[in-house]
């Protein structure tokens, strides 16, 4: 008989200055559950729930974001405390492959996954040691044996060390060829794969030309999903014929206002309903979403920040939220739904 899982997916996991601010508690502890309050139901309901996490967790700093003078990239850290925050509202993987990896060098890169593992969430693009052709993970889900691979565009000009370029899986026009590769030897050895792509460009609604291939090409090369993120704002999803899944961007997911563009405080949960049939096929069955707003709150505690669902809040504002900031949520959202495509469950073939 055919197996079913849920995957809610979501987008970057970006933990700027104001974010830590509003965290700190007494005696330099932070807590970052509250955040997720609101959407952590949603994530429960999965039995797979992936993000991508945009910032090391490299140790204590006093000052946690700042500019890197060479590059003028901004550089993130977060306290550890996310790590198990992320867990316990339902996160099982997270992608570590993105342009803020290298953020604090290679000891903050192993630190990163040092703390992942203390606190139980799997996690794949970013490595220890050389993977050779082991540079993704595999999960089971409910006897399901699932694959999942996660590349970068780049480290945002933070080079690797020389003879090391096995620490980040990234992926260039150049590399498409060899991502391809790997994809077709994963499929082989599960059962359902998953690319987590950080790829395209910033606050840019339409994917980029070079990610449109690569997508397709990673499709036709065994991957059963493909989950995008990196431009900070949604982009479009679509279905194969085959039932093959793709997103090009997912949204900010946890972020303050970037580029003072509303958009980047939008992203969507993805849910989707993945069926691995009798004859072993693979077919993404149903797929809805859920909006979300990271959003600055007012409260009698001082300023909180916290992660929104859309259409809940249309219907009963949360209190704290500005009137002008709840206009902007429904303007946002308004003009991102029509890009996502939501499939109803199929009748099976």
């Amino acid at each position: 008989m055919s197996i079913e899982f849920k995957l809610a997916a979501v987008g970057d996991i970006l933990m700027i200055g104001p974010l830590l601010r509003s965290a700190k508690q007494q005696e330099d502890r932070y807590a970052f559950e509250p955040l997720f309050r609101k959407v952590a139901p949603i994530l429960k309901q999965a039995d797979l729930v992936i993000g991508n996490l945009e910032t090391p967790l490299a140790g204590r700093e006093s000052i946690y974001s700042r500019a890197n003078s060479r590059t003028g990239f901004t550089m993130f850290n977060c306290p550890d405390e996310l790590a198990p925050a992320l867990q316990s509202v339902g996160f099982d993987v997270l992608t570590t492959a993105n342009n803020h990896c290298m953020d604090r060098g290679t000891k903050g890169l192993i630190r990163t996954l040092n703390v992942l593992d203390e606190t139980g969430i799997a996690h794949t693009g970013t490595y220890r040691s050389d993977p050779d052709k082991a540079n993704h993970i595999i999960v089971e889900v409910k006897g399901v044996k699932v694959g999942i691979a996660s590349y970068s565009k780049g480290t945002n000009k933070l080079p690797l060390p020389e003879g090391e370029a096995w620490r980040v899986n990234t992926v260039t026009p150049a590399t498409y060829g060899k991502a391809a590769a790997h994809i077709r030897r994963l499929a082989s050895e599960v059962d359902v794969v998953i690319a987590c792509l950080h790829i395209g460009k910033e606050c840019r609604h339409v994917p980029l030309k070079q990610s449109r291939q690569l997508v397709d090409l990673l499709l036709a090369s065994g991957a059963h999903i493909i989950l995008g993120h990196h431009p900070h704002v949604l982009q479009p999803s679509f279905h194969t014929k085959d039932d093959r899944f793709a997103i090009y961007s997912l949204g900010n997911f946890i972020s303050t206002l970037l580029y003072r563009n509303p958009a980047t405080k939008c992203g969507v949960i993805a849910q989707l309903t993945v069926s691995k049939e009798d004859d072993g096929k693979v077919r993404v069955k149903d797929v809805s979403y859920v909006p979300t707003w990271a959003t600055r709150l007012t409260t009698s505690s001082g300023i909180k920040y916290r992660i929104l669902q859309i259409r809940q809040t249309l219907q009963q504002p949360e209190p704290g939220q500005s009137k002008a900031d709840w206009l902007s949520m429904r303007k946002v959202w308004r003009a991102m739904s029509p890009m996502l495509v939501e499939k109803k469950t199929l009748p099976k073939k």
